[in-house]
């Protein structure tokens, strides 16, 4: 059985002796691959970012002057529902962009080409229901689903 003065010394010659040590550190940075992807930290955090009264101003200002919403929420780095609920909060009246004559006839032109409301929608800009309301009021003839005429 080893002496207590025995361990002592095995011990303060493990840690004396840094070598080694150096040694085993460099082995395994030789074991991790070169080139390996970044560690990534997780997904990034939501920053909530708050207006100061003068930069809500200056948002209202910019919406009455006929930006959208979608400029207002790029230009303050904010989102366009946050852009939203500002304008609500400030009392200023949301406008709405009826579709203007050009727009109208483009999509009783591609109505009757056979594409769908969605699809008319998605390229003029607006929501399916928007241009079933805007055919029906100039007069079209509306599809049903199978794409027959009702």
């Amino acid at each position: 059985m080893p002496s207590d003065q025995d361990v002592l010394v095995e011990l303060i010659g493990r840690y004396s002796n840094p070598c080694e040590q150096g040694e085993r550190l460099r082995d395994l940075v030789e074991m991790v691959p070169k080139g390996s992807p970044e560690v990534s930290a997780g997904p990034r955090k939501q920053v909530h970012r708050r207006l100061r009264p003068a930069e809500t101003e200056k948002l209202v200002v910019g919406y009455l002057d006929g930006l959208t919403v979608y400029q207002l929420a790029d230009q303050f780095g904010i989102h366009r529902a946050t852009v939203s609920l500002l304008l609500e909060r400030q009392g200023v009246p949301r406008r709405n962009r009826p579709l203007s004559p050009d727009q109208v006839k483009r999509a009783k032109a591609l109505y009757a080409a056979g594409q769908s409301l969605a699809t008319v929608g998605g390229q003029l800009g607006c929501h399916a229901s928007t241009i079933y309301s805007l055919l029906r009021k100039v007069g079209v003839v509306m599809r049903d689903p199978h794409g027959r005429d009702r």
